[in-house]
C-alpha cells in the first residue's frame, strides 16, 4: 500500500488539514512568514495566488512523523512513528526493486525548451533577510555517479535567472563526490531536479543508501513495486512519471558561485555551488510547486531525521560490540540543540574509568569516509536508570551526578562538518564529552526515588 504525492495532498485537503491561501502574496519573505506560522499549527498549505507566478505552491505536508502514515496506512490514518519510517527505508535498502522505464506519463504532458524555459515563473520563496535570493528547497536531484549508478538526494537550489540555477551539495553528499570526479576527469555532468516526487522517494532521498544501491530502487523496495520512470529528453536520466515538475540541467563545474541560505541549524550557511544551465522543464498540465520551509523547520527536519536513522542503528551495534556494559545508545538529531548529533549512551557501570573510555572511543568510531566526531557534537554517558531517549532525564542526570570538573571532556582539534558554522578557520570545532554517571563511591547515596508498582497501575481501574 502506498500513495502518490498528489493523492496525499488531496487527502490532507479532504481532512481539512490543507489551508488554502487565496489572498495574493509575495514570494519574497511574505510567503515564508506565512509558511512558518502555519507550520506551528501543523497545517499543510496551498498558495493559490502568488505575485508573478501562475503556479500553485504546496508544502507543510510532512510536518509530523505521523503524516508518513498517509503514504502507507490502508486507512490513510496519520499514525506512524519515527521507527516505522526508518524501518520502511531499511526495508527498501534490504530489498531494493529496480525502477521501471516506460515511454510516457503525466510528467511528459508539457516539455519546455529553449525560449519557453523561464525559472522566474516559479513561485520560489526567498526565506530569510540575508539569503542570496530565492531557493528551491524541496526538489530531489537525480544524477549518475561515476560508476553509472543512479543517485537521488536533497539539494538546495538558488534561482539565478530564467535559465540558470546553482545546485548545492554538502560535504556528506554523493553529489559533492560526483562533482569532484567529473571535474577532475573533465567529464560532462547532468542533474535533474524533481519537484513533487513520489513520497517514498522523498524518504529514500533523505536517507543514506549503500554506494551500490540507487535510492530509486530503495523507494521501489519501500512500496513493493518498481518506481515508474521516463528518460529525461535532455539528460537521459530516469524521472518519476508522476512527479509534478522536473528541471533538467547541465553543470558547469568550472563556474563555482557563492550563495547563502538560512539553514536547518538556525544559522546562515554560505556554500559554493556550480552554475547549472537549464536545458528543459517537464511538468504536468496542472503542476504544483512543492516547497519546504528552510531553516529550523518541522518538515525539513523530519526528513533529516531519516538521514541518521540507519546510522543510529549501525552506531548502536558498533558501540555495543566494543563495550559489553553499554545497555542503550540513542542519537539525538534535533535542531533545538544545533545542526550536529548528540549521543547519549547508557551503561551498567562497574568502574569510574568506563565513561571516559566510551567517550573517546565513540568520537573516533569510523563511519566509512569520516569519523563520528565529524558530525557528533556531544557524547553523554548516563547510568542505566536514566532514559537516554528523554533529554529531560539526561539533563537531570547531568546536573545531579556531575560533581567533579574532571567529568567534562573538551576536544578542540576535531575536523567538523561544514554545517557547524561555529568552526574555526582550520575547520575544527569544539566537541564535548560528559560523564553524567554516579561516581562509584556515591552509588548508594544517589539513588532515584521510585514508587513501587507504579508501572502496574491503570487509572481506569480506579476512576469511574
Amino acid at each position: 500500500m502506498h500513495r502518490s504525492f498528489r493523492e496525499i495532498v488531496k487527502i490532507l485537503d479532504k481532512k481539512g488539514s490543507l489551508i488554502h491561501i487565496k489572498k495574493e502574496v509575495n514570494s519574497k519573505f511574505e510567503m515564508s512568514a506565512i509558511m512558518k506560522k502555519l507550520e506551528q499549527e501543523g497545517k499543510a498549505f496551498m498558495f493559490e495566488n502568488i505575485n508573478g507566478s501562475h503556479y500553485k505552491a504546496v508544502g507543510g505536508i510532512f510536518t509530523s512523523m505521523d503524516r508518513y502514515g498517509l503514504i502507507f496506512n490502508e486507512d490513510a490514518s496519520e499514525n506512524f512513528t519515527y521507527d516505522q519510517a526508518g524501518q520502511k527505508v531499511q526495508q527498501g535498502i534490504s530489498n531494493p526493486i529496480p525502477y521501471i522505464q516506460i515511454d510516457t506519463g503525466p510528467i511528459t504532458e508539457n516539455i519546455l525548451i529553449n525560449d519557453d524555459i523561464n525559472l522566474l515563473d516559479l513561485p520560489v520563496p526567498t526565506f530569510f533577510e540575508l539569503d542570496t535570493g530565492p531557493f528551491i528547497t524541496a526538489a530531489v536531484g537525480i544524477f549518475k555517479k561515476p560508476g553509472g549508478e543512479i543517485n537521488v538526494g536533497f539539494y538546495r537550489c538558488l534561482i539565478v535567472d530564467k535559465k540558470h540555477i546553482l545546485i548545492n551539495a554538502s560535504g556528506l553528499s554523493d553529489l559533492r563526490k560526483s562533482y569532484n570526479w567529473h571535474r577532475e576527469n573533465n567529464k560532462e555532468m547532468k542533474v535533474a531536479m524533481v519537484l513533487g516526487a513520489p513520497p517514498a522517494l522523498l524518504m529514500a532521498a533523505a536517507s543514506k543508501s549503500p554506494e551500490h544501491i540507487s535510492e530509486l530502487d530503495v523507494a521501489g523496495g519501500m512500496i513493493g513495486d518498481g518506481v515508474k520512470v521516463v528518460l529525461g529528453p535532455k539528460t537521459g536520466l530516469p524521472i518519476p512519471v508522476d512527479a509534478e515538475m522536473v528541471i533538467e540541467t547541465v553543470v558547469d563545474l568550472d563556474n563555482m558561485v557563492e550563495n547563502t541560505l538560512g539553514e536547518f541549524g538556525a544559522q546562515y550557511g554560505t556554500e559554493t555551488a556550480p552554475m547549472c544551465e537549464v536545458t528543459s522543464i517537464l511538468k504536468r498540465n496542472d503542476a504544483m510547486f512543492y516547497t519546504l520551509m528552510a531553516g529550523r523547520a518541522k518538515e525539513h527536519n523530519n526528513l533529516g531525521y531519516l538521514t541518521v536513522y540507519g546510522m543510529s542503528e549501525m552506531l548502536k551495534e558498533k558501540i555495543k560490540e566494543v563495550f559489553s556494559f553499554v545497555t542503550d545508545v540513542v542519537v539525538h538529531f534535533d535542531t533545538k540543540i544545533g545542526p550536529l548529533m548528540h549521543l547519549v549512551i547508557a551503561i551498567k557501570k562497574s568502574s569510574d574509568l568506563q565513561p571516559e573510555e566510551v567517550i573517546k572511543e565513540t568520537f573516533n568510531i569510523n563511519m566509512g569516509f569520516f569519523n563520528l566526531s565529524w558530525m557528533a557534537k556531544r557524547v553523554i554517558i548516563v547510568d542505566d536508570d536514566v532514559d537516554p531517549s528523554n533529554m529531560d532525564d539526561v539533563e537531570w542526570a547531568t546536573w545531579t551526578r556531575m560533581g567533579r570538573a574532571e567529568k567534562v571532556y573538551l576536544f578542540s582539534d576535531f575536523i567538523t562538518w561544514e554545517v557547524d558554522r561555529a568552526a574555526l578557520s582550520d575547520k575544527t570545532s569544539l566537541r564535548v564529552g560528559i560523564d553524567a554517571t554516579k561516581d562509584m563511591e556515591q552509588v548508594d547515596d544517589l539513588v532515584r526515588p521510585v514508587v513501587p508498582g507504579i508501572d502496574n497501575i491503570n487509572l481506569d481501574d480506579y476512576i469511574d
